[in-house]
């Protein structure tokens, strides 16, 4: 279920987006935006770039990269920051929230906004998460005799014993998990001694730095079952593999890319009018297409055979437990190097 680039630039032609912002004017130096490489800096620059150009007119520049490239270039920017605007999973942009790199966003600019799900906005409107990948329990369906329903399965199926793939403590996957954990054992999830106990209970397992090495495992066999985000497993699905990904009963995980304004960028009318469009109900569903995630704003329609497969969407989202990280960025350090010192 591949998008046209064609076809997508003309449903947004006439977008909300373009409604809030066609007739403002912006500067004609273009927008720098930070996105990843791959497939998703094939589409920012194919499709949603022109897309936001053609509903907005502000001209626009690319800057790929990981995560911890923008953050880098943030800190390093001083009082001129390369970018108005930061995309990152929640947890990195928290450590540069902490350190005054971001200011509120100014909802009156965000009219969108208005139709996200609950939870996507954060306390104070410091940042907005726009992009949802919601993490569940993949398995092999031609290796596994019965299928997980909860996230306790991963301790209580002798089928999975030393099968089992996890993401290591750099991904932010491994930061939900071990969180998760504290929640569904302990006292919370903070509860860390508990979480870490609990997971020493399922060593040997399989540690993947990014959920295309979680694929790689389940296709080699060697891991069955993982915590692995529904994207990967839809792609693996497409090319027939026999997988199969399930939402366990006491909630999904997710990794959400968060969006916020930088207090020392030049643009921030621009950031404003990007982010709004970004979580435009039709941008979303067309994101959705293209990348598999679950739309943020409420009003996003997807086609049916779409939604079947993708379960977390519409009111579904309230399925996706979340955790505070601006609370956990004092807590990161100390947890990093216990995982590296008792997990491995």
């Amino acid at each position: 279920m591949k998008l046209e680039r064609r076809q997508f630039l003309t449903a947004l032609g006439a977008c909300a987006g373009a409604a809030a912002f066609g007739s403002r004017a912006f500067a004609n130096a273009p927008f720098v935006v930070p996105t990843y490489g791959g497939t998703w800096a094939k589409f920012w620059e194919e499709t949603l770039m022109p897309g936001l150009t053609k509903a907005t007119g502000i001209p626009t520049q690319l800057d790929i990269g990981l995560g911890k490239d923008f953050v880098s270039k943030i800190r390093a920017g001083g009082d001129q920051a390369p970018y108005s605007v930061f995309m990152g999973n929640e947890n990195i942009a928290a450590m540069l929230r902490a350190e005054g790199f971001f200011e509120p966003l100014d909802m009156a600019k965000l009219p969108n906004a208005a139709q996200l799900h609950d939870g996507l906005v954060n306390t104070g409107n410091n940042g907005l998460r726009a992009i949802v990948s919601p993490i569940g329990l993949a398995y092999r369906t031609d290796m596994v005799k019965d299928a997980p329903t909860s996230w306790t399965d991963l301790w209580e199926n002798p089928e999975f014993k030393e099968r089992i793939g996890l993401y290591q403590i750099g991904n932010t996957g491994a930061q939900l998990f071990l969180r998760l954990t504290g929640k569904l054992f302990g006292s919370g999830d903070t509860d860390f001694d508990t979480a870490f106990k609990k997971i020493q209970e399922l060593v040997p397992f399989t540690q993947a730095s990014w959920s295309g090495e979680v694929a790689a495992g389940l296709m080699r066999g060697d891991v069955i079952v993982a915590p692995v985000d529904w994207t990967e497993i839809m792609m693996l699905q497409d090319k027939g593999a026999p997988v199969a990904i399930v939402a366990p009963k006491e909630g999904v995980l997710a990794f959400e890319q968060s969006f916020n304004i930088v207090r020392t960028g030049a643009m921030k009318d621009e950031a404003h009018a990007y982010i709004n469009y970004l979580i435009d109900k039709d941008v979303q569903a067309n994101m959705a297409q293209a990348f598999y995630t679950s739309p943020s704003n409420k009003d996003s329609v997807l086609d049916p055979a779409l939604a079947a497969r993708l379960p977390i969407n519409g009111p579904k989202m309230s399925e996706i437990i979340r955790f505070d990280w601006d609370s956990y960025v004092d807590l990161a350090p100390a947890v990093t190097d216990r995982w590296n010192r008792e997990i491995g």
